[in-house]
């Protein structure tokens, strides 16, 4: 029997790997920063951020239907679909974060920086590939009650080299959360607002940078990372 996964473990990914844009927000940039790469990553962490909001009110009430009660195929199908999206979006923001590392400005308050962040994104990097290969948001069991998921977590400390696939291999956690009853649900629905909160401060730290140093005249270049 599979031991549950703590709920507060729901969705620790989107703190985890976002956290990176807070990190390269932080260091100096180079002459070449390309603005509309940044504008399209944030716009994907605002797609992630509303995936989220769907995914906690979904969470919140997964059996009530506003015109009538919806059957248990219906309430799966529609969880299986918003994790999917997150996924989606989730890689999206992913693939980004390469392109962004490689215009931070070279030094040594970004040095640590640079190394965790050729560890984990570098596309050569054993996580990076492992985590498309294998990051699974989530999958709803057939009868609503369990919700399985394969996530790859970030190293806190960097790394001297990147990351090797076997490495990445054994890094891989498969959790499995209780959906059976009202109070596993509204764990997951707690963990869902709180990744929601956790990326909204990346938005707005985003947004602020945005404002603060990018014009209309920055955006109007051809879109090549």
């Amino acid at each position: 029997m599979t031991t549950p996964t703590p709920p507060q473990e729901f969705l620790s990914e989107i703190r985890e790997i976002n956290g990176f844009i807070t990190d390269i927000l932080a260091c100096p940039r180079r002459n070449d920063w390309h603005w509309p790469s940044f504008y399209l990553l944030y716009v994907d962490v605002d797609r992630l951020a509303h995936t989220l909001t769907r995914a906690e009110f979904f969470f919140q009430s997964p059996f009530s239907g506003i015109f009538e009660q919806p059957t248990t195929e219906q309430c799966v199908s529609s969880a299986n679909a918003i994790l999917r999206e997150l996924e989606k979006h989730q890689k999206a923001i992913v693939r980004w974060l390469w392109p962004m590392c490689r215009r931070i400005q070279s030094g040594p308050e970004s040095m640590d920086l640079r190394k965790r962040l050729d560890a984990h994104v570098h596309p050569k990097s054993g996580w990076y590939q492992e985590f498309f290969a294998r990051y699974e948001a989530g999958t709803l069991s057939a009868d609503g009650t369990t919700l399985v998921r394969t996530v790859l977590p970030v190293l806190a400390e960097p790394p001297y080299e990147r990351i090797d696939h076997g490495t990445a291999g054994i890094m891989l956690r498969r959790q499995s959360f209780d959906m059976g009853t009202p109070a596993g649900q509204q764990a997951l629905a707690q963990a869902t607002r709180q990744a929601a909160v956790d990326l909204g401060k990346i938005s707005a730290g985003m947004h602020a940078y945005l404002t603060a140093h990018c014009t209309l005249e920055d955006l109007m270049h051809p879109c090549s990372a």
